[in-house]
């Protein structure tokens, strides 16, 4: 599988029709998670960290004026990637769509991370035990593929 190639037009999306809708999927349950109660999903202290762990009062101060902004811009990421995906849009990702689909990928990643409780390099090597078969580990491997063969591409490696 490639899923990206380069043309003379820009980096064009190749992926195969079941592994369009398998990120179709993803990138859907994304966007339902960006537009739910994120207080109450454990994924949104993943997507939106605490940038003063030690300091409530000023973690609170800087999520009440960045929060918004980072939201809407998760959304749109996902929107973008959602019509690639979907064939709204074609022909050469522009810079921008290339962006869209990075922070998109590493959104799809956290998220998977989260509900595999990958939370560093202990418990993601105790998550390659836990799953039998394919699950969702294989997922969020496949995920990671994707978004490191759009680096290189984006990169000319």
């Amino acid at each position: 599988m490639i899923p990206f190639v380069r043309r003379a037009d820009g980096v064009h999306l190749v992926l195969s029709s079941g592994e369009r809708e398998v990120l179709t999927s993803l990138t859907e349950q994304l966007q339902q998670v960006l537009a739910g109660d994120l207080s109450a999903d454990p994924v949104a202290t993943r997507m939106f960290p605490d940038a003063y762990p030690d300091d409530d009062a000023a973690s609170a101060e800087f999520r009440r004026w960045t929060q918004s902004d980072l939201l809407t811009q998760k959304t749109s990421n996902a929107a973008v990637v959602h019509e690639w995906l979907t064939g709204v849009r074609d022909g050469g990702f522009s810079p921008t769509d290339e962006q869209a689909w990075l922070r998109c990928l590493t959104d799809l990643r956290l998220t998977i991370a989260e509900r595999l409780g990958i939370t560093d390099a202990a418990s993601e090597e105790a998550s390659y035990r836990a799953e039998a078969g394919v699950g969702l580990r294989d997922v969020y491997d496949w995920v990671g593929y994707v978004q490191e063969h759009l680096v290189g591409t984006i990169t000319g490696r």
